[in-house]
């Protein structure tokens, strides 16, 4: 894998995480979301190529478990409140999406 779907995969992992965390998933319902992902993925795939569900299941079932001996380090930051409070006096709108967007994830 090269560095830049090695990117790619970090930048979807990291959103997959984020939406996890803003829609309050237990870490059970989170990884049980991605599994579902995954696995209506591999379907998806093997309707569109010449492999079988099962073959596409099966890899993707061993790429996740690859995955799940990966090290990974998550960092949440809260965004600055200061800057926040200086959008709200320009565009409330934009407060509100700074707010809802506070932790960030690097």
């Amino acid at each position: 894998m090269d560095n830049e779907n090695r990117a790619k995969i970090g930048s979807a992992a990291g959103q997959f995480v984020q939406q996890a965390m803003e829609l309050g998933l237990t870490w059970d319902e989170a990884v049980a979301a991605f599994g579902l992902a995954a696995k209506a993925a591999a379907q998806a795939a093997a309707s569109t190529s010449d492999n079988t569900d099962e073959n596409c299941v099966a890899l993707a079932r061993q790429r996740l478990e690859e995955a799940f001996a990966v090290d990974v380090r998550i960092v949440v930051t809260i965004a600055d409140s200061r800057r926040v409070g200086e959008d709200a006096q320009d565009d409330p709108l934009l407060a509100t999406a700074h707010r809802r967007q506070g932790g960030k994830l690097h």
